[in-house]
């Protein structure tokens, strides 16, 4: 990209501003396809015909345009607007052949089509589109523009022209002027004028900024495609075809695309990344790879979005808990359920987890690093180290560093013991904090019930399966506030404010299928212990009416004082 100066100037113009003049509107062909549909036309719809009840203008929204010379005529580079100007061209073809064949409004057909669906040359005469689409959609595009419906394929833009020429049908002809009018006339756009491809593209970043989210895939997606159109020696058709499948991979997966773009080029050796690729870094980082930073390592632009594609692969399986790469079958059950367990409330760790499970041979190996992870992770949420950007660079230092030792397991036990929290600081946290009712608190529950209380027990099996369970409360979370627990109020012999920094402690945790749960819960502590006894297959639960005659503050304290001593044993290095 070129290092102009950054400028810009805004204008707020009604529809009619923006499309005549003799400036061709180009969208370049790094842009995506035309993708609005029924939601966003009918939108457009109502707007505008709402504007002859209710009330005079409407603001669309803005576009982003840069001046270009091409072919001793002036344009203007299409960057952000192209859906809503594609849409209100279509919009205008509908009118206009509703107009046609109309005496009284065959005049406008004609206008529409001279002022605002078409230019002339002030040099050639020749005629051109006012609006041209990029080179893979504009055909569609142009015939629908002159009038040949017949010969457009199928496709969103032919079925955009006939939403709103079955929305036209049965007006009169003045009904439809009085739409136009208000079209033209009445519906606002900001253009904002952009100095460079540079300009443009920092107005996102600034956008982004103060929280205008522009898409950060988006940004990234465009700046590939320009790459790949400006750039002879770049397959333009397979960049653009990878990065659809890459799209069709993670689109019903994940709502923020921009993890797993930022995760994989943490994960992988080359190029390599100095610090975290958050969502704000996303778009610099891809612009540095195309300004140099992939022909340093010797990778293509294709090259680097086909390992892309590959690995979105495998983030999609490891979101899943589905892996099984070509690992032994029989230990991908233990090695899945692994990858379930480190995830709770932990997506970032996924920067590691694609580098482990792409990299990795062994199915053995893969679980010994799951298990020291697993310890890692536990250890620094339970006592709230560190934040999400201080965790994204940890995870993607860990990546850069395990690429420089033959033993990355070993570098991992290592990284773990120096960095995890010891028992007596463990202790002092898991005390002191609350244990919220959700998938992680209930993850450490089921831990403590498999690897403690089974064993203990003689009994090895599975929790089962997590949404059937749930977090029971001995003494009710509501015993201050609702009236069906005033028995317990009486009974806990302490004040509300006292209660409130006892209520959530792990202490006062245990598990119980979820009907039972709903029974136990109305119960004061004498009855709940039958259903504890006798009521579930939960050892844990099982233990309580054999430990404890009564349940107040004292043995809400000592019981969380045993369950962090167990805790402290179940996630210990000693065990991996």
């Amino acid at each position: 990209m070129s290092s102009s100066k950054f400028s810009l100037s805004a204008d707020d113009l009604v529809i009619s501003e923006v499309l005549e003049g003799t400036q061709q509107i180009q969208v370049p062909d790094y842009q995506r396809e035309y993708s609005w549909g029924k939601d966003q036309w009918s939108e457009l719809w109502d707007d505008v015909y709402a504007l002859t009840r209710e009330r005079n203008n409407h603001f669309l929204g803005s576009i982003v345009v840069i001046e270009q010379q091409e072919s001793g005529m002036k344009t203007l580079e299409l960057v952000d607007g192209q859906q809503r100007l594609t849409t209100i061209s279509i919009f205008l073809c509908a009118i206009r052949d509703q107009f046609k064949g109309d005496e009284e409004f065959d005049h406008l057909a004609e206008l529409i089509d001279g002022n605002f669906l078409k230019i002339q040359s002030p040099t050639t005469g020749d005629w051109h589109q006012k609006l041209r689409l990029n080179k893979f959609h504009n055909d569609n595009f142009e015939r629908i523009l002159n009038g040949s419906l017949d010969l457009v394929s199928d496709s969103q833009l032919k079925d955009a022209y006939e939403y709103y020429t079955a929305k036209l049908d049965g007006f009169a002809g003045d009904q439809v002027q009085k739409l136009y009018d208000n079209l033209i006339n009445s519906m606002y756009i900001v253009q904002i004028e952009c100095g460079s491809e540079v300009s443009a593209f920092r107005l996102f970043e600034s956008l982004n900024d103060k929280g205008l989210d522009l898409g950060a895939v988006d940004l990234v997606k465009n700046r590939l495609f320009m790459e790949a159109n400006e750039n002879s020696s770049i397959d333009e058709r397979r960049v653009n075809d990878l990065w659809e499948e890459i799209m069709t991979v993670i689109r019903p997966e994940m709502t923020q695309y921009y993890r797993f773009f930022s995760h994989y080029f943490m994960s992988i050796p080359s190029p390599s990344v100095k610090d975290n690729v958050s969502k704000n870094k996303l778009y610099n980082h891809v612009d540095e790879l195309l300004g140099g930073g992939l022909a340093e390592v010797g990778l293509t632009v294709e090259e680097i979005l086909e390992d892309m594609l590959e690995k979105s692969r495998v983030y999609v399986d490891i979101m899943n808990c589905e892996v099984s790469q070509n690992f032994q079958s029989s230990r991908l059950q233990d090695l899945n359920s692994k990858l379930g367990s480190i995830q709770i409330k932990n997506n970032r760790i996924r920067t590691l987890l694609l580098k482990i499970v792409v990299e990795y041979e062994s199915a053995d190996d893969v679980l010994e690093s799951l298990h020291i992870l697993e310890v890692l992770n536990t250890r620094d949420k339970l006592a709230g180290r560190d934040s999400n950007t201080s965790r994204d660079r940890f995870w993607s230092r860990l990546c850069a560093q395990m690429d420089q030792t033959n033993d990355p397991n070993e570098y991992l036990r290592r990284v773990a013991e120096n960095r995890v929290p010891n028992d007596t600081i463990l202790k002092e946290h898991i005390i002191g904090r609350d244990f919220k009712n959700n998938d992680f608190t209930k993850y450490i529950l089921d831990r403590i019930e498999e690897e403690h209380y089974m064993k203990s027990g003689g009994r090895e099996k599975s929790v089962g399966d997590r949404s059937s369970v749930d977090i029971e409360h001995i003494a009710p979370q509501r015993a201050w506030t609702a009236d069906k627990y005033s028995e317990w109020k009486q009974y806990l012999n302490c004040s509300k404010e006292e209660f409130e920094e006892y209520k959530q402690r792990i202490g006062n945790l245990t598990l119980l299928q979820n009907s039972l749960n709903q029974t136990a819960s109305d119960n004061p502590f004498v009855q709940k212990c039958e259903i504890y006894r006798n009521g579930t297959d939960f050892l844990m639960t099982q233990a309580i009416p054999d430990e404890y005659d009564e349940w107040r503050l004292e043995q809400i304290h000592d019981r969380t004082e045993e369950i962090a001593d167990i805790i402290c044993e179940v996630w210990s290095m000693e065990n991996v």
